[in-house]
């Protein structure tokens, strides 16, 4: 489920995408971000069209573009842009390949997602397990509840299983953590 955040945040993918045709078309790099913004949803455009005003105003493009660069993955767009202006090169070949490069990006962080679910549900199960599994032996079996409670037996059994479920939420907290989730 993709939040609302999530969800009105500027898409890189499209930006780059926005731009490298504004540039195949052989506009210069101001008019090409104006007519990005023109051409993408509406939190792209809100980015795009703070560039543009401030490229406008004048501002050189590394300072006008700096709203992008902030962006998790824009400072590549915006080194595109710069690269080219200081040494020339394809930058429509290189905006479509970055372009191409966060729309990959992006699908791999989902799918991590989505191949550790399962871990992240089982984080959230595993406390819940003993505690239910303690409530039902309380209302099915009260006497083997009050043995396991009253006996040292019964208490070795309930620090063991407790020991055992800690380690199972340490385990599954560095899975999610390694996925970078």
């Amino acid at each position: 489920m993709i939040g609302r955040a999530a969800a009105a945040a500027p898409d890189l993918p499209e930006i780059a995408r926005a731009l490298a045709r504004g540039c195949a078309a052989g506009l210069p790099v101001p008019e090409a971000v104006a007519r990005a913004a023109a051409a993408v949803d509406d939190a792209s455009a809100a980015l795009l069209g703070a560039c543009a005003a401030r490229l406008d105003a004048g501002e050189p493009v590394r300072a006008a573009l700096e709203p992008l660069a902030e962006r998790d993955g824009g400072i590549a767009i915006v080194g595109a842009v710069e690269l080219h202006a200081e040494l020339g090169g394809d930058l429509v070949a290189s905006l479509f390949a970055i372009g191409e490069g966060l729309a990959d990006r992006e699908r791999l962080r989902l799918e991590a997602r989505a191949a550790t679910a399962q871990a992240r549900i089982a984080a959230r199960a595993i406390p819940l397990a003993p505690v239910a599994s303690l409530g039902l032996l309380g209302v099915l079996a009260p006497s083997a509840l009050e043995a396991l409670v009253t006996t040292r037996a019964g208490l070795a059994v309930l620090g063991a299983a407790g020991l055992m479920t800690a380690v199972a939420l340490v385990l599954l907290r560095r899975i999610a953590a390694g996925a970078g989730l």
